[in-house]
This record gives C-alpha cells, structure tokens and sequence, in this order.
C-alpha cells in the first residue's frame, strides 16, 4: 500500500474538499507527504487528460470531475439544488455584493424565497444594508460548486467564462444609486 494511495483514497472517499492536516491527522501521514502526494495526484491526473481532476480550492484539496466533463455528467448525478436557484446563486456570486432588493428585480419575488434556500445551504451571507440586506457568497460556495477559486473577483472570472461570455470590467450602479454628477465647470 503506497502513502500515495492512501492520500488518494482519502480525499476519493471523502466526497468533499479536505484540508491537508485532516488528510493527515486522519490517514496518520505525515503532513509532508499529504501534501507530495496531493500534488504528485494533481499531476498524475493532469498528465492523463482524465475526466477526475484533483484540485486545491483555496486551502483544502479536493477530487471532482474536470469543468469539461460536468455538462455530460450531470444525466448521472442531477444537481443537488434546482436549475432555478442555481441561477440565484449565479447571479449573487457574479453580482456580489448585491442588494436583495436589486436580485429581487433581477429574478422577481422568487429571490426572497431563493435568499432563504442559499442561506440554509450555507452558500451565501447577508447583512443588513439599509431597508434590504447585501449577500456575498460564503467560503463554502465555491467548494459546492467545484470553482477552483475562493477570490471573489476569480470566482466572477470562471464563471462568466462558464456561461461563455467575457466578465464585464465595471458593474453600473443599481437603479437606486444615482450615478456620479458631472464635474463643475466653475472648477477653479
């Protein structure tokens, strides 16, 4: 049995993204070879063009399938929220952070009832802000979702490139925020 082997049957058996010192409290490896034989993983998996990648997202590593494969993997295992609230969390994470009250004019009252849904899965928060409340994606959201990112700005990039279109550099203010006043021509 090879501590590679192990490595990898950990993090297989898991089913979610592992920290290293889990790996290696849990295995009784050493935290060294936890993290060799995570990255020798990531390579040996690379290097075969397989549809099962091992992947660091943030601080904890994890084994799922290649962006490339998701679409016809999907029929085998259906996503775990609906295509509905999917679109919710889309749009929070690539909006963020976004009034309530501005998703809600984005995907009608729906969004009241699809705040709550996201907020029980731990995949967003929310503050108040004013009469609404502003939701940002939560540290678990990009594990659920397979991003190989936990940056806010990165997690934008990805997905914008996985709906097959560019992100775009400067969100406009709400329709509540005026814009910026022109510049005084009595300017001295």
């Amino acid at each position: 049995m090879s501590e590679q082997g192990v490595v990898e049957a950990a993090l297989y058996s898991a089913g979610r993204a592992l920290a290293v010192e889990e790996i290696a409290q849990t295995t009784n490896l050493p935290v060294d070879i936890v993290r060799s034989g995570l990255a020798a993983l990531q390579r040996v998996y690379e290097e075969r063009e397989s549809a099962i990648e091992v992947a660091r997202i943030g601080d904890r590593w994890t084994m799922q399938i290649r962006a490339a494969y998701v679409e016809r993997a999907q029929t085998f295992a259906p996503p775990e929220i609906s295509t509905d609230l999917l679109k919710t969390a889309a749009l929070i994470a690539y909006h963020q952070p976004v009034r309530q009250s501005d998703l809600v004019r984005m995907v009608g009252s729906k969004g009241y009832e699809h705040v709550r849904a996201l907020a029980d899965l731990n995949l967003i928060t929310s503050e108040p802000a004013g009469q609404t409340l502003e939701l940002r994606t939560s540290v678990g959201f990009p594990e659920f979702f397979g991003l190989p990112a936990t940056d806010r700005e990165e997690m934008k990039r990805l997905l914008a490139e996985r709906a097959g279109r560019p992100p775009s550099p400067r969100r406009p203010p709400p329709a509540d925020v005026p814009a910026d006043p022109a510049p005084s021509a009595a300017t001295p």
